[in-house]
């Protein structure tokens, strides 16, 4: 139905009382917009027996409500499925504690399959002959006719708006830690965006991946793999006056990652020089052997422990525990991630071995503690004016205000949990060691 009175209003207010649960689309102004940076044209709202299409800025309507009362509306429910929750939270800009009754169905889709769902296919005739006739238009949605839009939403709603329910407690805590503070820490960086001469570049990140490690890219950039050497990065700059762009790097992070898990304490030294002696078998080692240890630790430990290191203690204990989980994986049929507890199915993995399934246990791992550490830089960031504008695995990146000063550095270290080290610039491209000995 679309809303065309007031009046229609009270009956979805009436259907509150009788339904905790509504799903909701909201449709966006310009097709080719961020979300961070678009306008709500229409909202879709449906429960099991009734479905209702909102004005907020279409020609087709006489009547528009606004966002807050759009806002009002949605108050009166426990509970509102929807299927992106970061564009649910760029549209309407909800705080932590009120976006946890927000639950994304992809996510729940992703938790029993491993993937979100595939609508991309779903359109209407006049959503193709509109979208490619006006493809320039910064209003595409608010040319294509409301009841269009209805149709498109309803088809949508018949594939994803269903009941997921579990008698796993585990699985049932697990999604509500993805769902409230994964979604809800990328849209915190997303909506924050890159600042470069131009304006704010947008990020996108998508959490549904086959290994659950984030993937980042919008407008044709993957943002998390730009390149170091053609100057791309030289166009991200500070938004502050005499800002710089701060990025701090975990040191070692998927060795000390695993050293917990299989309990292992490294010594209060550099990792890498650690085991670098162990490597050589001397006491002190040369810039080159420094490297040279670097980079065998990780091709170690994502290519499957070769005999003649198990007797490394570390990489025995790794050696083990790849093959313990890969032993659960062929009998229980799945493994679970460490920190937050996601089953990861053997349905849902093909073509795996012992060495693929650790790299996938690996990168959930780096995930889920990027996760936890994000929630308390957060919290960290809530007292300064700097940003934090991109996170790409193992570093973190912010746009740092001055006026914040050295403790800030400080804080952002702490929170950080494990070490770390730092870099600092006038550009993304020309970040050099952050030298002060309090923070580092």
């Amino acid at each position: 139905m679309i809303v065309e009175s007031r009046h229609t209003i009270h009956n979805i207010f009436e259907l509150s009382q009788h339904q905790s649960d509504i799903f909701v689309i909201p449709i966006l102004t310009d097709i080719h917009k961020h979300s961070a940076e678009n306008t709500v044209s229409l909202i879709y709202l449906a429960s099991k027996t009734a479905d209702y299409i909102i004005p907020v800025n279409h020609p087709d309507s006489d009547i528009q409500f606004s966002i807050k009362q759009v806002e009002g509306i949605l108050s009166k429910f426990s509970y509102i499925y929807v299927t992106d929750k970061k564009e649910f939270l760029h549209t309407f800009k909800w705080s932590l504690a009120k976006s946890r009754k927000v639950l994304d169905l992809n996510m729940a889709e992703w938790f029993t399959n491993n993937k979100p769902y595939d609508v991309s296919g779903v359109s209407t005739t006049a959503h193709d002959y509109i979208e490619r006739k006006y493809t320039s238009s910064p209003r595409v949605n608010t040319i294509i006719p409301i009841y269009k839009h209805l149709e498109k939403c309803r088809s949508i709603k018949d594939i994803v708006f269903k009941q997921y329910t579990t008698h796993d407690k585990q699985q049932a805590g697990s999604y509500i830690k993805y769902n409230e503070n994964m979604l809800y820490i990328l849209y915190g960086i997303e909506q924050t965006g890159l600042f470069t001469a131009k304006g704010l570049e947008y990020t996108q990140y998508n959490p549904y991946t086959s290994t659950g490690r984030p993937s980042n890219r919008y407008g044709g950039v993957n943002y998390a793999a730009l390149n170091k050497e053609d100057g791309t990065r030289d166009r991200f700059v500070s938004r502050f006056d005499q800002g710089k762009m701060l990025e701090f790097d975990f040191d070692a992070y998927h060795i000390r990652l695993m050293a917990e898990v299989v309990g292992y304490q490294f010594p209060d030294t550099s990792v890498h020089e650690y085991l670098g002696k162990q490597y050589f078998g001397k006491d002190e080692l040369t810039e080159d052997e420094y490297k040279e240890s670097k980079a065998l630790s990780f091709k170690i430990l994502y290519g499957g422990i070769p005999k003649e290191m198990r007797d490394i203690e570390f990489f025995g204990k790794v050696h083990d525990f790849t093959r313990k989980l890969w032993k659960q994986f062929k009998s229980e049929k799945f493994i679970t991630t460490y920190l937050l507890q996601r089953r990861l199915h053997a349905d849902n993995l093909t073509e795996m071995n012992a060495p693929k399934l650790f790299n996938y246990y690996l990168q959930a791992l780096e995930t889920e503690s990027n996760v936890l550490i994000l929630k308390d830089v957060f919290k960290v960031l809530s007292g300064y004016e700097s940003k934090l504008v991109l996170y790409t695995y193992d570093s973190f990146t912010f746009d740092y205000n001055p006026s914040d000063g050295e403790q800030f550095f400080t804080d952002i270290k702490n929170a950080m949990k494990y070490p770390v080290k730092g870099q600092i610039g006038d550009t993304y491209n020309t970040l050099e060691s952050l030298v002060f000995e309090h923070a580092i």
